[in-house]
């Protein structure tokens, strides 16, 4: 898992408030909208975000503790990673 901070994290702080447009989402926190698309795209193949339809993201479970762990993002290891894994399965 590959995060780009603080891109990603205000992304999904941004959609801990709700649904949103990627577009919506851009303006918000002050990125170019091919920046977050990027983004979205990434977050979603890492299962962090979901895209419902029409470019409307949402955070997911995965996402919500990802955010809840993120200051432990280690670029050099995969820990976040784990953490989310294991507290994911944990809530099964």
């Amino acid at each position: 898992m590959l995060l780009q901070l603080p891109t990603d994290r205000l992304i999904l702080e941004e959609l801990q408030d709700g649904r949103n447009l990627g577009a919506n989402i851009a303006d918000e926190i002050d990125r170019h909208k091919k920046t977050v698309t990027k983004r979205l795209n990434q977050l979603e193949d890492y299962d962090l975000v979901r895209n419902i339809g029409r470019g409307v993201y949402e955070i997911t479970s995965r996402g919500e503790i990802a955010l809840d762990h993120i200051d432990q993002y280690d670029r050099e290891s995969d820990q976040l990673k784990a953490i989310i894994d294991a507290e994911f399965e944990s809530t099964e």
